[in-house]
């Protein structure tokens, strides 16, 4: 019987009778990360957790340079989501970095192709403890490691260039909190960064000498912040000061004010260009350290906060 079976059913496929077998489901395709996808997921997490602590902050108490950074943030936020999603990155997949880990802080390690974005604890992390002004920028400073300006280096020019334009928005808002930064390393755009100094040292004292009460007074304490900043970029070794001329005639406190003005903002400006000058991590810490320091002072001459300083969105 099983013989004529067999005899029978080779019969029929030498008929054309196949037998059907369910086929397996076709392969999920695999979505190609964007470039410096997981350096932008990340910096969107920590975002995320500043605006958190941010939001602690003002629910002590209002305070209009805290309602401001948090706005700041808001909008950084904004243009990096953007930024992803343009890429082709889901939503659901920048959701997802972005509400994982709430109270821990980034460590990013760069490699040539990609990032690897892993978790450590820090005593500052989070928005369970951050209830003051002094706590929050002591976070915004803490959020900042080596291995963010080395990952910073390691991304695309675009990239590099809103990052890094984000974080020195963050430090200055971190130093008007009341904050000291740590010491920036010294890099290849260090001198470039003294020499822009030095030429403001001098355009203050021409605006301090053309400005009465107030204003005068508001030039002063430019001028004093402004040494301070000259001390942090001057090495032991002596340096030879060049000669500089103004953009215009300086005559009256209108004038000097305008120029107090016109020379931060350039300053500002500068120092995104200085970072892609030398893309190295050492030279973009230390511009947005120097960035951020100006924009402090250019606070006071009524110039506010940007999300991207200097940068081009």
């Amino acid at each position: 019987m099983l013989g004529g079976a067999a005899a029978g059913l080779a019969l029929l496929v030498d008929h054309g009778l196949r037998v059907e077998t369910p086929q397996p489901p076709p392969p999920v395709p695999t979505r190609r990360p964007a470039p410096d996808e997981a350096l932008l997921l990340s910096a969107l997490a920590g975002l995320e957790r500043l605006r958190r602590s941010e939001t602690a902050v003002l629910s002590a108490r209002e305070d209009a340079l805290v309602r401001r950074l948090r706005t700041l943030g808001d909008e950084q936020v904004r243009v990096l989501r953007g930024r992803l999603t343009n890429a082709g990155v889901p939503t659901a997949v920048i959701d997802a970095a972005v509400t994982s880990s709430p109270d821990t802080a980034p460590t990013t390690s760069p490699t040539a192709s990609s990032i690897v974005t892993t978790t450590q604890s820090s005593p500052a992390s989070g928005s369970g403890d951050v209830r003051t002004d002094t706590a929050l920028a002591q976070l915004m400073v803490e959020s900042l490691r080596a291995e963010d300006w080395e990952a910073l280096a390691a991304s695309t020019a675009g990239t590099r260039q809103l990052l890094a334009a984000a974080y020195a928005q963050r430090l200055a808002g971190a130093l008007l909190l009341g904050a000291a930064l740590p010491p920036s390393p010294t890099s290849p755009v260090r001198p470039q960064l003294l020499g822009r100094t030095q030429s403001l040292l001098y355009a203050f004292e021409v605006v301090a000498a053309q400005s009465t009460g107030a204003q005068r007074r508001t030039a002063q304490a430019t001028l004093t912040g402004l040494g301070r900043l000259e001390d942090t970029l001057t090495s032991t070794s002596s340096t030879e000061v060049a000669g500089w001329s103004l953009p215009y005639p300086v005559t009256t406190a209108q004038a000097a004010r305008r120029l107090a003005t016109d020379t931060l903002s350039s300053a500002v400006d500068a120092a995104a260009v200085l970072g892609r000058s030398d893309p190295s991590a050492p030279s973009l810490e230390d511009a947005a350290h120097w960035s951020a320091r100006l924009q402090a002072l250019a606070v006071d001459w009524n110039l506010p906060l940007t999300a991207f300083p200097g940068a081009s969105t």
